[in-house]
């Protein structure tokens, strides 16, 4: 057993070795992210895990920099552990007619990723939509008013949004004619013209360093048949219908981008706790789930269900929408139930929300997190997680990992690393490291813990608490 004690005099200086706050001098070069399992991967076979946010700017012209997001943005985010955005782009503003892209506005986007890769952030490229468009009830138009067939069905009644989806004719015949591949304007199937325009925006990004990989569309609602998904989710719909359209946007994204990861979503009735019945839709091996976790009520099924079906198919599962509140406590737990099931996430905050009684709030850094999601977890494990916890009353933070890799089982090179980040908000004044079976060979107090395993040891078990 090692034991380190450490105080807070070397932070400044453990801030300038680590590149916290200060960009690189050029867009760093970033291998790609894969995967074992259900556990994301470096390029060294070390388990990655994301902590991150939202970031979709919801009025024209749709993209975040047009509302504020920035430089100091980006710092902040880095600041406080987060090496993760889901990214948001609206196909309304990428193909505003049908067969016409605006490379502006996806340039526009793809310069808010490479501010992000300059300060190591990953960026999860999202198609981004709420309720389709605003001529259905929808509060924005994530995807466009020519590809908005409603044959005549009225809109009312309209609550607004998300009340809309159970609620209007013209939502839910707008969603039936998407499922049917109605045709275009221009006589092309809708569904055609989606995976050709994700193809198009794809292209855009298959070169970037700390590209995490694309989120093919933001919570896809079932339409007409959504009361036959409660309360045992939507089996049919999902493999009979939405595995098929997301199937064609795989297809279309692998002919420009053969490496990245696509992440597929299940109806967004999932989000609130019915079984995910999703199956990986093309059966690509560099593929992962997107999944959201709005569950209501005592027992949190969202996670064990998105989990347990992404282990199934041998994908990623991860938490790309949770929060949307300002509930402390609530937050809290829920960062204890991704802990407990050492899942990545992505936090929605309330601020981005856009309901009748939120209007969305500049999507700057402050407005995109919350304290209470701030929290030690390994960056990167040299390794195989077997468990991690933190308690945030005490501020004590455990963790359980196998020395063994997870794609091989084979033992990691002596010098391998594994990474905790450790925030100063939760260490204010320095921590100290209790261990087995690895050494620190970080500066005293650094935010990222740094540790090599010892010869011989397959497990390793490391415990920080407050100074």
């Amino acid at each position: 057993m090692t034991i380190m004690s450490s105080t807070a005099r070397c932070l400044g200086l453990v801030i300038l070795l680590l590149g916290l706050t200060t960009p690189a001098a050029a867009t760093p070069t970033a291998p790609e992210l894969g995967h074992a399992g259900r556990w994301l991967t470096d390029e060294l076979g070390r388990v990655v895990t994301l902590h991150g946010v939202n970031l979709v700017y919801k009025y024209p012209p749709y993209f975040p920099a047009a509302g504020g997001f920035g430089e100091n943005d980006a710092q902040f985010l880095a600041e406080n552990g987060f090496n993760a955005v889901r990214l948001g782009f609206a196909w309304n503003a990428v193909e505003p007619q049908p067969g016409v892209y605006d490379d502006n506005y996806i340039a526009q986007i793809k310069q808010t990723q490479q501010l992000l890769a300059r300060y190591n952030i990953y960026s999860l490229i999202d198609s981004h939509q709420d309720a389709f468009n605003e001529s259905v009830g929808a509060s924005w138009s994530g995807f466009p008013y020519w590809a908005t067939v409603t044959d005549g069905f009225p809109l009312q009644p309209d609550p607004g949004f998300p009340l809309v989806y159970f609620t209007s004719p013209a939502q839910n015949q707008t969603w039936a004619n998407f499922w049917r591949d109605h045709a275009a304007p221009d006589g092309v199937g809708l569904q055609e013209h989606y995976a050709a325009m994700w193809a198009h925006v794809a292209q855009s990004f298959a070169d970037e360093p700390y590209v995490l990989g694309y989120d093919l569309i933001n919570e896809p609602w079932p339409g007409w048949e959504y009361p036959t998904c409660f309360p045992q989710g939507c089996p049919q719909f999902e493999s009979g219908v939405l595995a098929p359209f997301e199937a064609k946007v795989m297809n279309a994204i692998r002919r420009v981008d053969p490496k990245h990861l696509l992440f597929y979503e299940p109806s967004v009735t999932n989000d609130f706790g019915t079984p995910n019945w999703m199956p990986n839709p093309t059966g690509d091996p560099n593929a992962g789930m997107s999944f959201h976790d709005y569950c209501v009520g005592p027992i949190d099924t969202c996670v064990s269900n998105g989990l347990a079906r992404a282990d199934l198919e041998g994908v990623v599962g991860l938490v790309t929408e949770f929060g949307a509140t300002k509930d402390s406590a609530k937050l809290t737990r829920l960062a204890d139930t991704f802990d407990d099931n050492m899942a990545s996430w992505l936090f929605w905050s309330q601020p981005q929300n856009q309901t009748p009684g939120h209007p969305q709030e500049p999507p700057t850094g402050p407005n995109l997190m919350d304290p209470a999601i701030v929290r030690p977890y390994p960056h990167a494990i040299a390794g195989t997680p077997l468990q991690w916890h933190y308690d945030s009353a005490t501020g004590t933070f455990t963790i359980r990992y196998s020395a063994r890799r997870a794609d091989s089982g084979e033992p990691f090179p002596r010098e391998a690393r594994t990474e905790v980040y450790l925030p100063q908000s939760n260490y204010p004044d320095g921590y100290q490291v209790e261990i087995q079976g690895a050494n620190v060979v970080s500066v005293p107090d650094a935010r990222l813990l740094q540790l090599t395993t010892n010869p011989g040891q397959d497990t390793v078990q490391v415990t920080v608490t407050r100074r």
